[in-house]
This record gives structure tokens, sequence and C-alpha cells, in this order.
């Protein structure tokens, strides 16, 4: 099981623009195990909603929510824990079936002067979406690839590059940049 809750943009005004706009996300992921062979039944759920009011047009929301199959391997030391599940959304503008999404979580820990590091990835490929979704097309992707420093084993800091094209309700590529200082409980 593995979740987290963040806050976006808190420092920012309430603004009418897309992107802007303070607001919180969730999620959770679970794998239920099918025996010793790394098979597993996938699920995740991810909601954002945002935090402007009526009077900025209104509380967006979208929770995703994934049901399929997962495996988890280890080749060397680099871990790697591939998906395939359906897709529903429910959203401010759309809820209903939204295709499918292939997708993945990659990492790579090791030591350097004494200190422990990570790099992670993870990938979602989203498939046959539905035409009354966003406007991103029928398909689109969505991900970031991370370095972290675990500096104790309950404190990391990190940086991400974040990428997505076709997806987060635009039809273009987009990326940041992601600063994170987290707390693992």
């Amino acid at each position: 099981m593995y979740g987290f809750f963040d806050v976006e943009n808190p420092f920012h005004k309430r603004r009418t623009e897309p992107g802007r706009n303070q607001r919180y996300t969730i999620k959770t992921t679970g794998r239920y195990y099918l025996g010793d062979r790394g098979f597993n039944l996938y699920g995740h759920v991810y909601g954002t909603w945002s935090m402007p009011g009526a009077k900025y047009g209104g509380n967006f929301h979208e929770v995703n929510t994934l049901y399929g199959l997962g495996y988890n391997t280890l080749i060397g030391d680099v871990w790697f824990k591939p998906f395939i599940a359906m897709h529903y959304v429910d959203q401010t503008y759309y809820s209903g079936n939204n295709g499918y999404i292939l997708g993945w979580v990659a990492g790579y820990g090791f030591k350097m002067y004494e200190e422990d590091f990570m790099i992670t990835n993870w990938t979602e490929m989203e498939f046959t979406r539905h035409k009354r979704y966003g406007n991103g097309g029928r398909d689109g992707v969505n991900g970031a690839l991370a370095f972290w420093w675990n500096a104790t084993p309950n404190l990391s800091a990190g940086i991400q590059y974040r990428y997505a094209d076709n997806k987060l309700g635009d039809d273009f590529y987009q990326d940041a940049i992601i600063y994170t200082l987290k707390y693992t409980f």
C-alpha cells in the first residue's frame, strides 16, 4: 500500500488561470499479490480538487480510479512494477469509463559518499479516452523522472522532472521541475 497527500501552489492567491489555483491531491495505490510469482491485482485512486470557490468559476475536481493487473520484478538492483488497468474518471465535466492505462513505476537505489540516493521513474500512458473527456485527445502520457536523497530512513529530498502530453486538461506538451521534501511514515 502506498499513498500521499500534497498541497499544490500553497502560496498563490486564488486565481482564475488554469494550473495556478491552489489545490490539493491525494493518491493511494494497492497491490494484492496472486501467489509468489510477482503478479498482482492492481488498483489506484488519484484525486485532485481546486480551492478557488464559486467566485472563480467553481471548484474543479477529478478522481481517477484504476483497476487491473500488475507485475513486480527485480532486475539486478533495478525494481520495475508495470501495470495495465481500466480507467474510470469522475470529473467536473465528465464521469464514466475513460479507456485504459499502461504504466509503470521503476527505481534504482545506490550509495554515494556514504549517503543513500535513488533514481525513480513513473509513467502512465492513456489510451482510447472518452471523447467527452477534456481537451487532451484520445491518448496521452503523464509521468516524472526523479532524483532522491534519502537523508534518513524517514526524510527525503528530491528534484523531479515532470512531463505530460495531451494530459492535465491540455492538448500540448507540458513539463516542470518539482522540488520535494517528504516524510515517510
